[in-house]
């Protein structure tokens, strides 16, 4: 994962690579924050990911409205559920 700061949010970019043997669909809900108040969330979907492949998405999270983007901004994994294609 990487989290860089952008004048209208924080671009995030988030990787997954698939270690199940069959297709896998990952639920990951991030937030971002800078330990001074200012929090975003968001929840990327990763979906049919082969085997032996990675997912990957990226997505620009927060905005202006909610003040001062961070500088230095932290990443924190708040759920990350894969679903295993059953096929």
């Amino acid at each position: 994962m990487r989290a860089t700061p952008e004048s209208s949010g924080v671009r995030t970019e988030i990787e997954v690579a698939n270690t199940y043997e069959r297709d896998a669909t990952y639920s990951v809900q991030i937030s971002i924050a800078d330990g001074e108040g200012w929090t975003a969330h968001n929840r990327f979907w990763l979906q049919d990911v082969p085997p032996g492949k990675t997912g990957r998405d990226e997505a620009v999270i927060g905005s202006e409205d909610m003040g001062s983007v961070p500088k230095v901004p932290k990443i924190y994994v708040d759920e990350f559920t894969p679903i295993v294609d059953r096929k």
